[in-house]
């Protein structure tokens, strides 16, 4: 398993409040990666972004390192309900720190993980980071956006080609730390079938927003993500480039996870939460 990870602040935000953070546990065969995508002010966004991603991950390592992972006796309802619990605390986290400071009072954060246990990758999100999977030359949305936009073309008020141009596409459903309850979707995808190309790309909406998909899978297929010429640090440099290209309106943070069955190098990109 290989990952490799970035942020950037872009053309046009005084400053980012975007994090994200990878971890790799290669002796329980676990990963992790994580993309929060913050808001709320000055300095709300970037708190709410950091404290959901400490939180999430410290939560995601205690049970790592339990004796079920190391057994290999925890189930897809074990790992689920695990994601599940982390997300309610580190919307707790976020919501006490509002609670407590009335200049943080309307900050929150999305959320979009992906945990690979051996062979399944575990997906959770709360707002619009996405997580895509790409395998064998193909690019598919894994997570399904909480935003206004998804709602309006699911309700059939709004096309595919308009809401590239909708006014408010920015404005999201839910989201981490906004509510003291929060519920998050979970996905599943079975690892044992994909290519050697197979790799779990998170991002935050200032990749996703002003880059089409179609030029996301370029980039990606021109990495050669499944030979051992392949540079992660390039391909996540080349994606946050294109979204600057694009206008670079919004921060942009991407995650890579390589899955395929020959990425046996153990190696880290920066890692910034």
């Amino acid at each position: 398993m290989i990952l490799n990870g970035k942020t950037d602040i872009g053309k046009r935000r005084k400053n980012n409040q975007d994090s994200f953070v990878i971890r790799l546990w290669d002796d329980v065969g676990c990963a992790l990666g994580v993309v929060c995508d913050g808001m709320g002010g000055a300095n709300g966004g970037n708190i709410a972004s950091a404290l959901a991603c400490e939180y999430f991950v410290n939560a995601v390592e205690k049970f790592v390192r339990s004796e079920k992972v190391a057994g290999g006796s925890a189930t897809e309802g074990d790992i689920s309900s695990m994601l599940a619990h982390a997300v309610a605390g580190a919307n707790q986290s976020v919501y006490r720190s509002t609670e407590q400071d009335r200049s943080l009072r309307g900050m929150g954060t999305t959320l979009v993980a992906a945990l690979v246990v051996r062979d399944v990758l575990y997906a959770v999100n709360v707002g619009d980071s996405r997580l895509y999977l790409y395998n064998r030359g193909r690019l598919t949305q894994i997570t399904r956006d909480h935003s206004l936009v998804q709602y309006l073309m699911d309700t059939g008020k709004l096309t595919s080609e308009e809401a590239k141009d909708y006014p408010n596409r920015n404005v999201i459903t839910r989201a981490v730390g906004i509510e003291r309850n929060i519920e998050a979707d979970i996905f599943s995808v079975d690892l044992s079938r994909l290519g050697e190309d197979a790799c779990a790309l998170l991002c935050s909406d200032g990749l996703s927003g002003y880059v089409e998909q179609a030029d996301i899978l370029q980039l990606l297929s021109e990495a050669r993500i499944g030979s051992p010429e392949c540079n992660g640090d390039a391909l996540v440099d080349a994606l946050v480039e294109a979204a600057n290209n694009a206008g670079g309106a919004d921060n942009v943070t991407v995650v890579l996870m390589r899955l395929g069955k020959n990425q046996n190098v153990n190696r880290e990109g920066t890692d910034n939460a």
